[in-house]
């Protein structure tokens, strides 16, 4: 589990872009003394960068053989498709699946982990989360880092009014677009996104969650951690209007069991078509 690894730090415009292309440079970037001056932020910043970029799933640490053995940063199979198709992270759907990786990640982002595969209330505050979340993890760090943790997630989902005197706190993050946590006043509410989410996203995670298998049930898609469902806080009835939508691309089929409505799952490879939109996106079309 990891905590405040951001240094208080949530995704810049085009800091994700700079990683990607002084990476493709030095893949030990992260751990040279210049590192801030080749990205052009701040020592702190370079730090949050540094986390962001794993935590995005971007980028995976390795050893090196060319580096005779030591550990580097080597792109993912989404970072190779960003970094081919996507460099100035232009796309709507390179957020989408962005979001769904720090999510996913309990190891690297586990408060963003906890807050939407395993808190059960729409509605939060910061003393309830920071609550919840310390007995779920036995109080593994200190109520400050949880804070910090809050603070992130509020500043990476929602929109903030108030100018500051820094413009570098007047950087909104990207994911904020998606429409995924709202608030009123100081209370927060995980909402459903107002824009469509890319059917080829939600196929991905519907068939990451399946874990290989080609037969589940509807309740997996609703209630099981990783799924479409908690990742993109849709109900029950959003789920079914976006079944019908992948359905209709010949992706799964609605099967009805005993009563139990169910799907099955397509052999497509849920990556082949995100690189064929990609490679469409690129061609001027949709989801840009």
């Amino acid at each position: 589990m990891s905590y405040a690894r951001h240094q208080t730090f949530h995704i810049r415009s085009g800091w994700l872009a700079k990683a990607l292309e002084e990476l493709s440079k030095d893949r030990r970037l992260f751990s040279k003394k210049d590192a801030s001056i080749r990205l052009g932020i701040g020592k702190n910043m370079v730090q949050s960068l540094r986390f962001w970029v794993e935590a995005v799933g971007l980028v995976e640490q390795k050893a090196i053989k060319e580096l005779n053995g030591k550990q580097g940063m080597i792109l993912t199979k989404f970072g190779s498709i960003v970094k081919e198709y996507d460099p100035y992270f232009e796309f709507d759907i390179t957020w989408w699946i962005i979001h769904y990786n720090i999510v996913k990640d309990e190891t690297q982002a586990t408060s963003w982990h906890y807050l939407f595969n395993i808190y059960s209330r729409k509605e939060f505050d910061q003393f309830n989360f920071i609550d919840r979340i310390s007995t779920y993890t036995n109080n593994a760090v200190l109520e400050s880092s949880y804070k910090k943790d809050f603070d992130c997630i509020i500043s990476t989902y929602v929109k903030n009014d108030t100018i500051s005197d820094t413009p570098e706190n007047n950087i909104i993050c990207p994911l904020t677009e998606l429409g995924l946590i709202k608030n009123k006043g100081n209370i927060y509410y995980k909402t459903s996104p107002g824009k469509q989410i890319p059917l080829e996203v939600l196929f991905l995670v519907i068939k990451e969650a399946a874990n290989g298998n080609t037969f589940i049930n509807i309740s997996n898609l609703e209630n099981d951690v990783c799924n479409i469902g908690k990742v993109f806080n849709l109900s029950l009835d959003k789920i079914y209007f976006y079944l019908d939508l992948i359905q209709e691309k010949g992706w799964l089929k609605f099967s009805r069991t005993a009563g139990i409505d169910s799907v099955v799952l397509s052999e497509i490879d849920a990556w082949q078509l995100i690189t064929d939109i990609y490679k469409t996106m690129n061609k001027g079309a949709v989801y840009k």
